[in-house]
């Protein structure tokens, strides 16, 4: 697909490519190998001085007010860079706070978070990577004029590193959407090392403690926020695969051009030409997809459904394409001193955070209302 770019996206565009060829790369990931905070605040405070954490977030609320659209084209070059940092997590709930109901305290929160200096991530997921937020099990218990938390969230990328958590649970009077400090009373994070040199977090709840004006969005308007913040995790997540894509192709055709077998590059062989082309296509599949439901988001079209298949579509692309690049390499692919086996290691992880083909594609067919199988 040919994305029609205006001048100001084509300037964004090229400024995250600069950005993410100078501080990111197969050698930080490297570097990084075996750590589970991964976290660099310098790295993150330089994106949000970009203006990225505060790239979707209202205008009103201090963010610049874009669109899905110009934010997929930086998460696509930070998935072409095997950029570690959970940009797309910080700028979706940079979004949500800014959404929630106004106040001293969220405007406060809104702007340490759009600057940099505090870093909020959402915890919106439990048992399982693919259920609706909705159906959370966290309770709130009330106190006084705030809240007690209790439940556990998890799979949250990159959770040692956040200063503060979205969280939404089930109160007396219907869904909340709260921000939960690290540092609070009753607040616990566990992180395990992923495969892609990476972190995972769970946070641990019991009684934490939680004030009024912590509480983004109250029972009318928590779980829209919610539901909006996970279709955007969903599509960011889409455009990193995709930029992952393109670059695992771009290294994986130069190296049929330089591999020699029976004295000829092993590009020259047409069964390898058949498989470079059926992975060129699912790359432009993909890439077409995650940018036609980013464009819908941004005039109000989009849906779950169309989201939870940008997810399932990509996963399974990008792990497709990834496995055939390590083929195509032959032995050399398995090492990490070669680059390919680092953007397969990142698309094992991707392809599984919010949840995995088989797990949105059940998802998009009970949105969708027909059966997964069909």
């Amino acid at each position: 697909m040919e994305l029609l770019l205006n001048d100001e996206q084509k300037l964004l565009q090229e400024s995250a490519q600069t950005f993410v060829e100078r501080n990111a790369g197969p050698d930080r990931v490297r570097a990084l190998r075996g750590q589970t905070d991964c976290f660099d605040r310098v790295l993150w405070s330089e994106m949000a001085k970009a203006g990225w954490l505060g790239i979707i977030a209202p205008e009103e609320a201090g963010g610049l007010g874009l669109g899905m659209t110009d934010l997929c084209l930086i998460l696509e070059q930070g998935g072409a860079g095997l950029m570690m940092e959970p940009l797309g997590a910080g700028a979706v709930a940079a979004r949500a706070i800014g959404e929630g109901e106004p106040s001293e305290t969220q405007s406060a929160l809104a702007a340490s978070v759009m600057d940099g200096s505090k870093v909020v991530l959402p915890a919106i997921f439990e048992e399982s990577y693919a259920a609706d937020p909705a159906d959370a099990e966290t309770s709130a218990a009330p106190d006084g004029k705030g809240f007690r938390l209790s439940g556990t969230k998890c799979f949250i990328p990159a959770a040692a590193g956040a200063d503060g958590y979205l969280v939404n649970a089930q109160g007396p009077q219907g869904s909340l959407l709260c921000h939960v400090a690290k540092d609070a009373g009753g607040v616990g994070v566990e992180m395990i090392s992923s495969i892609d040199a990476g972190g995972t977090g769970t946070l641990i709840l019991e009684d934490a403690h939680v004030a009024e004006g912590n509480i983004i969005a109250g029972a009318n308007r928590a779980v829209e926020i919610t539901a909006r913040m996970n279709d955007r995790l969903l599509l960011g997540v889409g455009a990193e695969l995709a930029g992952l894509m393109q670059k695992a192709l771009d290294i994986t055709l130069e190296y049929l051009k330089v591999r020699e077998q029976f004295d000829k590059p092993i590009g020259s062989f047409q069964a390898l030409q058949h498989r470079a082309v059926d992975e060129f296509i699912n790359v432009e599949l993909v890439r077409s997809f995650v940018f036609q439901v980013a464009g819908a988001e941004d005039t109000g079209r989009a849906s779950a459904a169309l989201a939870a298949a940008v997810k399932s579509q990509a996963s399974g692309a990008a792990l497709s394409l990834t496995k055939s690049a390590i083929q195509l390499h032959g032995g050399i692919g398995y090492t990490d001193e070669h680059d390919i086996g680092l953007y397969f290691k990142r698309a094992i992880a991707l392809a599984a955070q919010y949840g995995n083909q088989a797990q949105q594609r059940a998802r998009y067919a009970r949105l969708a209302g027909f059966s997964a199988a069909g």
